[in-house]
């Protein structure tokens, strides 16, 4: 089940309460208020930085008027030679400016007068260098100095420096701040009782608007600029208008999008099992079927996810047609996975849903021609019914599935009604996935190998690997069963490479003791979803040390015709390597001469099925004899499976059939049995072959 969003957190009750009393008008002059005080600040934060030139300048002016007016009052009293009154002068006037400092020195650069008691100025290098600046003034640890000579240009009487501490930048700023705070306080405390009263006037036709939008009834749909005749307000109702109709139609898109497949335009999981689970609150009759097409995948591969897609929009409106043609207003369809519809059929009787079954297999059934492509789909049919089966969604749709499940294995019409004693038998299966899984790990699986005898000559020429689950208690569990099981847990490439070793290096120890025998090893289509699989046949092969020529891999005919292209660029490189390859069950497919022509086949296997048929059925004779002939014309070895009796074995041998493999000469036996089954062994014609 898809987990519960979470909801959002309400705003509290004080909260809202508290807003809606303070009003539009208030927030408006909060608003206001609120600006003033960014005004406010921003003017506190640029008035420094605007202002730091003309302080510098300042400064540095009050030093340069000082020292000037110095220099020139000194000028006359030592033209006079009064030095008395410079002393006087050096004393009285830096009290002009804040810790202000005065100095003269005469034109040798003796200083003849300084106020103050400790000496301030710097040093005599530093002042004849300031005295060469244009600007003639020097800040020393927030102090600022001038100098200027006295006398005049063509005689040079002496020196005049002046300093002074200016106040720092920071007070300076920080009483600004101070005024300008106490400035606006004031203002607000006077004008803030006239700011609400006159916003509330002013804004009283949007305040009004307001209080008629929260008492509109949802389910009212009428346009307000329809109903207003304020030529200020129509337009901002016209545009509010527009703004709820866009809002609704993005809320629809947005729920369209959140239940809706894309592809096939009906109803998706999310909103399906939501229809299934209000269906079943009520406690009708309901029946949920779970289609599912088979091998869709390979659609998908061989035509491309455009065509795929198509196909599934066919599907789904042949769902619809047929539906509609036998239960008619009582159904509800969606897509529930890739390649998975759900159906929920509101009615009671179960041929009525029969006759749906049948009537939606044979029209997905049909050829569709999508873009110039066509394609056939079949499709499998699970039911459940709320009535016997279950009472909560989940468990309908779990029934549902098992039902489905088992239909898939069926052989003729996919269609399964659930009933208990499926889900017992799932559950049974459920628990045998577990022990392969288990088997697999504890090395259950084990190659147990039968004879392949040349018909001619009788000669011992190799063995079949064939897969065999020995349980803890010794019992046997054939490969029909737990192969598909294999395959569908994705564990068969695991399974495949297991028997691979084993049977490599079994081949390798007769090898090493007498003629060259072959063995060959049946192959799974799913192996050839594993990118590992080349490399695994490789790594046998060279760990064990047997000749790639000896090895030979069987694929049924049904996987090479399903796709060849795909199986020859598996096969070729293992072709090019000298390992032999064999098409398995033919004749039990529907390939062409085509087909198998591009594939590299060394060796064809016909099927067991026609060799036992010989002497029951009159058309396997003729079957076998056409296979044997197609494979004379491409130069081809062939074997015949299942052979049981000496007059099967004399017919194969009459119409040039290579080999032959069967109880006839041995059943499957253990690596160790074969081995000494190997080292028996005499060569025997067919015609003088015990039974």
């Amino acid at each position: 089940m898809p987990a519960k969003a979470a909801k959002p957190q309400k705003e509290p009750a004080k909260k809202r309460a508290a807003r809606r009393s303070f009003g539009l008008a208030g927030r408006v002059t909060l608003l206001a208020i609120g600006a003033a005080v960014v005004a406010t600040l921003a003017q506190w934060i640029a008035t420094p930085i605007m202002a730091y030139g003309e302080v510098e300048h300042q400064r540095a002016l009050g030093a340069t008027t000082g020292a000037n007016v110095l220099a020139e009052i000194a000028t006359l009293d030592v033209e006079e030679g009064d030095w008395d009154e410079i002393r006087d002068l050096v004393d009285a006037l830096p009290l002009a400016l804040p810790e202000g400092r005065a100095a003269v020195f005469d034109a040798n650069w003796k200083l003849m007068a300084e106020s103050g008691s400790s000496r301030i100025v710097p040093s005599l290098a530093t002042l004849q260098d300031l005295l060469k600046t244009p600007q003639k003034v020097l800040t020393i640890d927030n102090r600022v100095f001038a100098i200027r000579t006295i006398g005049k240009p063509d005689r040079i009487l002496g020196y005049a420096v002046y300093s002074f501490t200016p106040r720092s930048a920071l007070g300076i700023w920080l009483g600004i701040v101070a005024l300008n705070a106490v400035v606006l306080l004031f203002a607000l405390a006077v004008l803030a009782p006239f700011l609400v009263p006159l916003a509330r006037r002013a804004l009283t036709p949007v305040i009004e608007l307001e209080r008629a939008i929260r008492k509109r009834d949802p389910r009212d749909k009428s346009r307000l600029a329809e109903a207003a005749d304020d030529r200020v307000l129509k337009p901002l109702l016209a545009a509010i208008d527009e703004v709820h109709e866009r809002s609704e139609a993005a809320m629809r898109r947005a729920l369209t999008m959140a239940y809706t497949d894309p592809v096939t335009r009906l109803p998706n999981r999310l909103r399906f099992v939501s229809k299934l689970e209000s269906a079943v609150a009520t406690e009708q009759s309901l029946y949920l079927v779970i289609c599912d097409l088979d091998r869709f995948r390979q659609v998908n591969m061989s035509f491309g996810p455009r065509v795929a897609d198509m196909a599934l929009a066919t599907v789904a409106e042949r769902l619809r047609a047929a539906a509609s043609r036998c239960t008619p207003n009582a159904f509800f369809i969606g897509r529930i996975g890739a390649d998975q519809f759900g159906v929920l059929l509101s009615i009671a009787e179960k041929s009525a849903v029969s006759e749906f079954l049948m009537t939606a297999e044979r029209a997905i059934s049909e050829s569709m021609l999508l873009e110039d492509q066509q394609v056939r789909i079949a499709a499998s049919f699970g039911v459940a019914h709320t009535a016997q089966d279950g009472a909560a969604a989940g468990d309908l749709l779990k029934q549902a599935e098992v039902a489905l499940k088992e239909a898939k294995g069926l052989p003729g019409a996919r269609r399964v009604f659930f009933d208990q004693s499926l889900l017992a038998k799932a559950r049974s299966k459920s628990t045998l996935e577990e022990e392969l899984r288990d088997g697999l790990d504890r090395g259950e699986f084990v190659a147990v190998f039968q004879p392949k005898v040349r018909l001619e000559t009788g000669e011992l020429v190799g063995a079949e690997a064939l897969a065999r689950w020995r349980r803890p208690d010794g019992a046997i569990v054939p490969p029909a069963v737990f192969v598909p099981i294999a395959e569908e847990l994705g564990l068969i490439s695991q399974l495949g490479k297991s028997v691979m070793r084993d049977a490599c290096f079994a081949a390798a120890g007769w090898n090493a003791t007498r003629n060259k025998l072959s063995i060959a090893v049946n192959v799974s289509p799913h192996q050839f979803d594993d990118p590992e699989f080349i490399s695994s046949v490789y790594q046998a092969l060279d760990d064990s040390g047997l000749a790639p020529g000896l090895l030979e891999l069987e694929i049924t005919e049904s996987a090479a015709v399903a796709d060849p292209d795909r199986v020859a660029r598996i096969m070729w490189p293992l072709r090019s390597r000298g390992v032999r390859l064999a098409i398995d069950d033919f004749g039990t497919g529907h390939s062409n001469f085509a087909s198998i022509t591009r594939l590299p086949f060394d060796v064809f296997k016909i099927d067991q099925q026609f060799v036992r048929a010989l002497s029951t059925d009159p058309h396997a004779p003729a079957i076998v004899e056409m296979i044997l002939a197609m494979a004379e014309a491409l130069g081809q070895e062939t074997v015949a499976e299942g052979v049981e009796t000496k007059e099967q074995a004399d017919f194969l041998l009459r119409r040039a059939c290579t080999i032959g493999q069967g109880y006839y000469y041995s059943p499957p036996l253990p690596a160790d049995e074969f081995d000494l089954f190997v080292r028996s062994w005499r060569p025997r014609p067919a015609d003088r072959f015990a039974a």
